[in-house]
């Protein structure tokens, strides 16, 4: 029996996915590690990701498939995207990975160019937390000039592993630095920048061995294995293990909602610019063309401050809150990372009218302010691309909450099928393994 071993990264949490795949093409799946993602709260205000817990859980979940007698032929790994780490000359870490919620880039995107400009050199929404907005605000910081390469996230814990140094399609399409029209680095942002093409090293496509172990890898966990660059975007991951149909919304429902549709090109113009839509590569020559929305982050976050274990218990108090009818603009910026998630959506309600009475009408109101924002994005889809969609494919991790896939698909007039929960991290094995 061969094994794969998907290690998905998600910004709330991470988990080890080992898998086989059967002559017939089915997949099965096994979740043998979990833990949280390791974000850092610091004193001043900001945020970054740590790498030594993160690599170390990394290593652990290793270990386990040994343990198990699952040992894999082939690791890879995805993750969010934008985020990304600066390597010295001899390739060691400069600093830490700032986390893409971290509130530094604010002035960044109104002093690099114009939103407008740069969305139509590179066909990504400009959106605060873009890579190409975190490197201004280091090379203001003079932490850029002690640099020598760029990594992103999942592409850095890959040459942890093994020593060779790339960066991924998917991944890199996320960061407003990639001309989605030629899959090559934009002239322009780079010129803007002041940044060579140098700086990165090679882009390849998923599906590319990267190599094996370093050998003091090798000796800690017990074996050998080859990691391969996967869909290392794991929506790019997700949207391709979605088992979607033709003429669906795709809806990626986890700590974003990412709503969209595949294209055969990007689309880069003032209208797609206008509605916040963006074109991110997603191999075979695919473009996801997608908008980004508050997802269960507002829920996760709550959750976490009214002290409820489970989500099947969040789904249920949701449930007996149906009375409350007002709704909050998801989009809202103040719900990126406010201190108290929890006072920051109430306070956006009581300007609707009237706060919530308690906890199960505010859940409420998440699911259905979602609900909402996802109409508007089809509404805004349709009109872009000209076309009629047959229903909703929603998948991921959020798919679980039935109170949200039937106030989607009341308010968005559409019948609303349900994908793998587990869509990133098949999309991530199918990536590296299509040649068994």
């Amino acid at each position: 029996m061969k094994y794969a071993l998907a290690v998905d990264i998600g910004a709330t949490s991470a988990r080890h996915i080992i898998a086989s795949k059967k002559r017939n093409g089915e997949i099965k799946i096994e979740e043998i590690h979990r833990f949280k993602t390791p974000l850092v709260l610091d004193g001043d205000g900001h945020c970054h990701w740590d790498t030594k817990i993160l690599f170390d859980e990394i290593i652990e979940g290793l270990k386990k498939a040994k343990e198990i007698g699952k040992i894999p032929e082939r690791i890879a790994i995805d993750c969010f995207g934008v985020d990304y780490a600066l390597l010295d000359e001899k390739g060691a870490l400069i600093g830490d990975v700032i986390s893409y919620r971290d509130s530094r880039t604010v002035e960044a995107k109104q002093e690099l160019s114009t939103p407008k400009g740069m969305f139509l050199a590179t066909g990504v929404a400009p959106q605060n937390f873009n890579t190409s907005y975190q490197l201004y605000c280091d090379k203001k910081s003079g932490k850029l000039a002690k640099a020598t390469t760029m990594l992103f996230l999942p592409s850095y814990l890959c040459y942890l592993l093994t020593g060779k140094m790339a960066n991924e399609v998917s991944i890199a399409s996320t960061s407003g630095l990639l001309d989605a029209r030629n899959a090559s680095y934009s002239y322009e942002v780079l010129n803007e920048l002041d940044i060579s093409k140098s700086f990165f090293p090679p882009l390849l496509e998923a599906g590319t061995k990267l190599g094996s172990f370093k050998e003091d890898i090798k000796n800690e966990i017990g074996y050998d294995a080859d990691v391969y660059l996967t869909l290392e975007h794991d929506t790019g991951a997700a949207f391709f293990g979605s088992y979607a149909k033709e003429k669906e919304v795709l809806l990626s429902s986890g700590t974003w909602s990412l709503l969209g549709t595949m294209l055969e090109k990007p689309l880069i113009t003032e209208k797609s610019f206008e509605g916040g839509f963006t074109n991110e590569l997603n191999g075979h020559k695919k473009v996801r063309f997608l908008k980004n929305i508050m997802g269960m982050w507002l829920i996760n976050r709550v959750q976490d401050e009214i002290d409820v274990a489970s989500i099947l218990d969040i789904v249920k108090m949701a449930e007996q809150g149906k009375s409350y009818e007002l709704t909050f603009d998801a989009a809202d910026p103040t719900l990126l990372n406010p201190p108290s998630m929890k006072k920051a959506l109430i306070a956006l309600l009581k300007k609707e009218g009237k706060e919530p009475a308690n906890n199960n009408e505010l859940l409420y109101s998440i699911y259905h302010s979602l609900a909402k924002s996802y109409s508007k994005a089809i509404d805004e889809l349709k009109s872009l691309l000209k076309t009629e969609f047959k229903g909703i494919r929603i998948f991921g991790g959020g798919v679980a909450a039935k109170i949200l896939n039937e106030l989607t698909e009341k308010e968005c007039g559409l019948p609303v099928y349900e994908g793998p929960s587990e869509a990133t991290a098949i999309g991530n094995i199918l990536a590296i393994t299509q040649d068994w």
